[in-house]
């Protein structure tokens, strides 16, 4: 594999990992890499990260998870 290729999937991997935290532990909704990565991830992870975000902080989810937002996709 080209070291491009092994950088590339380290990000991917990185981006999902931060993803994945920021959805289950972050202690901030608004957290600007998070918020970020959300708007980027696809429709399924989008939605199981907006959920756990609105279990965790139900008054204070960032706005790329209402639902507006989420009817629309990049």
């Amino acid at each position: 594999m080209s070291n491009v290729l092994k950088i590339f999937a380290l990000l991917i991997l990185a981006a999902g990992g931060y993803f994945a935290w920021y959805a289950a532990y972050a202690p901030n909704p608004n957290d600007q890499i998070g918020v970020a990565l959300t708007r980027w991830m696809p429709a399924p992870i989008r939605e199981w990260g907006c959920g756990k975000l609105n279990e965790r902080f139900p008054n204070q989810a960032p706005t790329e998870c209402s639902a507006a937002a989420q009817s629309t996709s990049i």
